[in-house]
């Protein structure tokens, strides 16, 4: 009874929901509507992803840093200084976000919707942040789950039952809708109180100290993504479609080791290195095994699914590029291993070399997709994810045996 109601077995129950309505999603849009579908809805949601990351600016790294640190402020006041900071952040970047409809990356029809999704998606993401800082780890579950998951359930009754077309505006209707009720109740979970307590010599060192780690957030998302929109450039939205469902699933292995593992020992670890180094080698050592074991175990799993998951859906295309995703899940799986030397070189402050990593990452990425994606599409735009990670991990490993303080 105990283990039914730990915060690590309630993690993994709204998470694994949280997983396989995503699951349900991909394949709800792929049977209801079509592939091609699939694919501009692949462009849209990676689209909303990063331009949520660069709105961000990822001043969260540095925020959980100041909220957790000793003689700290109350929460009250880092979280209004944050919000001020998004504040101006959405007047400067939004009107530049015009260009990805002036390019044709996204279709103009989707203008006002796209806005919407991206400020509440945003908004959802940083409470999310805050509430495990908050070590509130469940609700922030919780709040994942409804932005993600629960709307899918209800997508898939009203188009069920006739109440809306199965189309993907009706889709991203239902979606907007889920982000504003996580943002209401992250709002009500975190007891939040505006401060007019402004320390704008706070947010620009902040600026300046998690811009780093904005630029490798966004990098890490190109590499994430560039596959789906260099197989628009060259491909059609077929190709986009498939390549969107196979990174999708596959990237499920990092979103199940970072619910069990990484938003769990994570805050647990940036304390223990302020106990000494003894105490943080300890508490790195628990990580690094249990990033190992269900790292693979994550991958046994995906490996046993996939084939009874493409039978369902019975299409041909998805069968004639498997390949391209043993190649993705194996990405994932290097991915997964990165987060161990990454997150060493992040406790110790060491964010100039995981910048570093990410940059070559980034640079190896692009030149292997210019390179293959235009040959061979799916293949060519999965073993370019592969590399680049590979890369990551590599460099990362060196960089943090070079500069342990012990």
């Amino acid at each position: 009874m105990k283990l039914l109601l730990s915060d690590k077995f309630i993690n993994i129950i709204f998470r694994a929901a949280t997983i396989l309505l995503k699951f349900l999603l991909s394949i709800i849009i792929i049977k209801k509507i079509s592939i091609e579908e699939y694919g501009v809805y692949g462009v849209f949601q990676s689209t909303v992803i990063i331009m949520s990351f660069v709105l961000g600016i990822d001043f969260y790294a540095y925020s959980s840093r100041e909220i957790l640190k000793k003689n700290a402020h109350n929460f009250n006041f880092y979280f209004s200084n944050q919000l001020l900071l998004h504040a101006f952040s959405y007047i400067i970047i939004l009107p530049l976000t015009y260009l990805i409809f002036y390019l044709g990356i996204l279709d103009k029809k989707y203008l006002i919707l796209f806005y919407l999704i991206l400020v509440t998606e945003h908004l959802s993401q940083e409470l999310y942040r805050m509430l495990i800082i908050l070590k509130k780890s469940v609700t922030a579950t919780i709040i994942l789950f409804v932005r993600s998951g629960l709307w899918v359930i209800i997508l898939y009754f009203v188009w069920e039952e006739g109440i809306m077309s199965p189309t993907l505006n009706s889709l991203l209707i239902l979606w907007l809708s889920a982000a504003l009720l996580s943002i209401i109740i992250g709002f009500a979970k975190i007891k939040f109180k505006w401060e007019s307590e402004y320390d704008f010599s706070w947010i620009v060192k902040g600026v300046r100290i998690a811009f780093p780690f904005f630029i490798g957030t966004v990098l890490y998302k190109l590499i994430e993504f560039s596959g789906r929109y260099f197989l628009n450039y060259y491909w059609t939205s077929v190709e986009v479609g498939i390549f969107t469902f196979f990174s999708s699933v596959a990237s499920i292995l990092f979103v199940f080791v970072q619910t069990i593992v990484i938003i769990v020992i994570y805050p647990e670890l940036l304390e223990s290195k302020n106990k000494g180094h003894d105490s943080f080698l300890k508490k790195f050592k628990y990580f690094k095994n249990q990033i190992l074991t269900f790292t693979t175990l994550g991958t046994v799993l995906s490996l046993i699914f996939i084939y009874p998951l493409l039978l369902f859906l019975d299409n041909s295309l998805f069968f004639e590029n498997l390949l391209s995703y043993i190649i993705l899940l194996i990405s994932s799986f290097i991915f997964c291993f990165s987060f161990i030397p990454h997150y060493a070189l992040y406790t110790y402050k060491f964010d100039s070399g995981i910048l570093f990593a990410v940059m070559l990452g980034t640079i190896t990425n692009f030149m292997f997709s210019f390179i293959f994606v235009p040959l061979y599409g799916l293949l060519g735009a999965s073993v370019s994810q592969l590399t680049a990670f590979i890369v990551i991990y590599i460099v990362k490993l060196i960089l943090w045996k070079k500069k342990k303080p012990f």
